[in-house]
């Protein structure tokens, strides 16, 4: 009951425009349970009347989509309603052997938060193979239409992905071939995804597509014209990329009144050219740029996160729903710390996923504490002695970056550590005016008094 009667004031809250401020005097006053319970009344005036309001920071947001998919389960739907953003994943079939349907299950999260929005899985830049059950169709059209990326022209051998594993790539450029009613295969999946997935859950909010990369992975005939095309030839990245956005802009078209969402991993990075997707997209995932060997942060450095994050959320359009991904394992709680507060200085949803896969919602205390909106813009520059540092509402996030060392920085006035019953050598709830960060760490700290927003337009002063 605690739980759930916390995560809807933190929806209460963040929907009452005049309720921040009455919510953060709260936190001070009493147990969890009451101030919960107390915060909750507050916004309740404005639950109905500002659905989808800019969500509160830390926004979070996760990735749901491996076995056992086991979304029945009434604590799994409990657990994803405490986010923003989900990512969950079906398949034909799912629902006769889970014994409940897709739209069920969004119902029920949604009741439990309206304010949530889910997406489901789909991916059309490759497939296993055999493709049998319910994907089985779509495998007899990709054979019937020879719309997988051959070594040579329009038949022949197959490229295999560079994730392997009997795993092929799809041509999903305007050199496939038409079928008998016009539709090549990018509008033509675009509409099977929408039939498969969207059509039978109206409550979710869209599709999620898998791989929607800069440029192939792979060297393939994708112009069709007999001979392979090298993926780092320009030409060929940018009809990569005009097919991708052909299959975009056909679910656009098929789903008014819903959002679409990819896998955007490769566009922050330096060398990427993403012309053709620039503010085609409201939201996209930056999936594990923090946590695995490939990460960025792993092998590039913090400064060249900082700049893929950055060069990521500029081209998503509006209302620009980034996820930005951790994995990671959930008992180290410097590196989580770390990772949340790296993606709250811009305005991503953080999601932290367990090393073993993308299944499970792995919860800290800084998730159960609501810094309200942003009250000064993404930094551009280190704050203080090459520590980095975003304002908001309740609080401050702070980034000591790797390679960094330890760093003592010390602050304008009191502020007040989350009281928390994870790591507390770090979430004590004391008042400090100083701290010391380690090299790779970070921290969310509480204002004494909660900050007033500003005025549109009007930027406060990170020192008052």
């Amino acid at each position: 009951m605690a739980r759930a009667l916390h995560h809807f004031s933190r929806f209460a809250c963040r929907l009452a425009p005049g309720a921040t401020d009455a919510c953060g005097y709260i936190e001070r006053g009493f147990s969890k349970v009451i101030r919960t319970i107390l915060c909750a009344l507050v916004g309740w005036a404005a639950f109905a009347a500002h659905a989808h309001a800019a969500d509160p920071f830390p926004r979070l947001g996760g990735i749901f989509i491996s076995d056992p998919r086991n979304y029945e389960d009434a604590s799994y739907q409990e657990a994803i309603s405490k986010l923003d953003l989900a990512i969950m994943s079906v398949y034909p079939g799912w629902e006769q052997e889970h014994g409940t349907t897709m739209e069920a299950v969004a119902k029920r999260i949604k009741t439990l938060n309206p304010d949530i929005r889910i997406f489901l899985y789909f991916i059309p830049e490759s497939r296993k193979l055999p493709m049998n059950g319910g994907w089985a169709d779509l495998g007899t059209k990709l054979d019937g239409q020879r719309w997988w990326g051959y070594q040579s022209g329009g038949s022949g051998t197959k490229v295999l992905s560079d994730f392997g594993n009997e795993t092929y790539v799809v041509n999903l450029t305007n050199f496939a071939p038409a079928d008998s009613s016009g539709k090549r295969s990018n509008q033509w999946i675009a509409q099977y995804a929408v039939d498969k997935l969207i059509a039978s859950t109206p409550s979710v909010d869209g599709l999620f597509t898998d791989n929607m990369f800069w440029k192939p992975r792979v060297n393939a005939d994708w112009n069709r014209d007999g001979q392979a095309d090298s993926q780092d030839d320009t030409a060929v990245q940018k009809y990569y990329r005009e097919g991708n956005r052909t299959y975009l802009n056909a679910l656009k078209a098929l789903m008014p009144g819903k959002l679409q969402i990819a896998n955007i991993a490769d566009w922050g990075k330096a060398a990427s050219t993403i012309t053709e997707y620039d503010q085609l997209l409201p939201g996209g995932v930056m999936e594990n740029v923090v946590g695995k060997s490939y990460s960025v942060e792993s092998w590039a450095g913090w400064p060249a996160l900082l700049n893929h994050y950055r060069k990521s959320m500029q081209a998503l359009a509006p209302p620009k729903l980034g996820m930005f991904s951790q994995s990671g394992e959930p008992s180290d709680y410097q590196s989580m710390r770390y990772g949340l507060a790296t993606s709250l200085l811009d305005d991503a949803y953080y999601a932290f996923h367990d090393l073993d896969g993308f299944s499970g919602v792995p919860w800290f205390d800084e998730f159960d504490v609501s810094l309200g909106q942003a009250t000064t813009a993404p930094p551009t520059a280190a704050w203080q002695n090459g520590v980095w540092r975003r304002d908001f509402e309740g609080g401050i996030a702070l980034v000591n970056p790797k390679g960094n060392g330890a760093k003592e920085i010390t602050l304008e006035k009191d502020y007040r550590k989350i009281s928390g019953n994870q790591d507390r050598a770090v979430n004590n709830g004391e008042t400090v005016r100083k701290v010391t960060l380690r090299d790779r760490d970070g921290i969310i700290l509480l204002r004494m008094q909660r900050r007033p927003r500003a005025p549109s337009g009007v930027r406060i002063n990170p020192q008052g």
